[in-house]
């Protein structure tokens, strides 16, 4: 599936690969966590299927990269991409870590699973008429 209309412009969004919070539903924002075995599967299985030369994502054709700083998503970008691919776009400068595209922090409920999260609120007074929900509700001291 090679892209062979390469004068559009694209995005590609990759997300890192399952954590121990993934699991079990923990809030994972600045904590740095590893990728669990399952999680190195899931990203080598998507490397493999996905980038590489004739593939939808042909590291040759690529303007920039943009990587996280968490552990999380260094190993995700390491395992998507052969060493040879990584140090050609490196050497081109093509490679940026930013914590512009590092998850958001989730503040006082970073590692807590969502009931933890709602009996806290309500032990504050919070969310007496509906449960708390992340989109409308945000996180205390968190973004």
């Amino acid at each position: 599936m090679a892209d062979t209309n390469t004068s559009t412009p694209r995005i590609y969004l990759a997300r890192h690969g399952e954590t121990e919070w993934t699991i079990n539903g923990r809030y994972t924002g600045v904590t740095d966590l590893d990728l669990t075995k399952n999680g190195v599967k899931q990203v080598q299985g998507t490397g493999k299927m996905l980038i590489g030369e004739g593939k939808l994502i042909d590291p040759s054709k690529l303007i920039k990269v943009f990587v996280s700083p968490r552990k999380r998503a260094q190993t995700t970008f390491d395992l998507l991409f052969a060493k040879e691919e990584k140090d050609r776009l490196s050497k081109a400068g093509r490679i940026e870590v930013t914590d512009e595209i590092a998850e958001w922090g989730y503040g006082e409920y970073e590692g807590l699973v969502t009931s933890q999260i709602r009996e806290k609120r309500k032990e504050q007074g919070l969310d007496q008429e509906r449960p708390w929900d992340i989109w409308r509700d945000g996180c205390e001291d968190g973004e």
